[in-house]
């Protein structure tokens, strides 16, 4: 007779963990960016780098409540996949 392990439910450590992550590389980043963009001159080739990274990282930062409501999304539809979609009843006979 084998012991069976039931299947736990879905985790929420590894979607929390991924976003504080992301938030504190993207916080990072950006300072480092604007220290680096202003300790040289204006107009120069560091500069416009620097500024055009920064301005990217900053357009990244409102796509990141998106991102977080598409995790959770993904979360709760997985949930509800795991607990409806084991039904062995209806007629079709066809299980996956």
């Amino acid at each position: 007779m084998k012991a069976e392990l039931k299947k736990s439910a879905v985790d929420l450590t590894d979607l929390a963990i991924g976003i504080v992550v992301l938030g504190i590389v993207v916080s990072v980043g950006a300072t480092i960016l604007i220290n680096v963009r202003d300790t040289n001159t204006a107009n120069g080739t560091a500069y416009n780098l620097a500024n055009d990274a920064a301005t990217g990282i900053a357009e990244y930062g409102n796509w990141f409540k998106i991102i977080v409501i598409v995790g959770v999304a993904a979360v709760v539809l997985s949930l509800i996949f795991m607990a409806f979609g084991r039904r062995g009843g209806g007629g079709g006979g066809m299980t996956y």
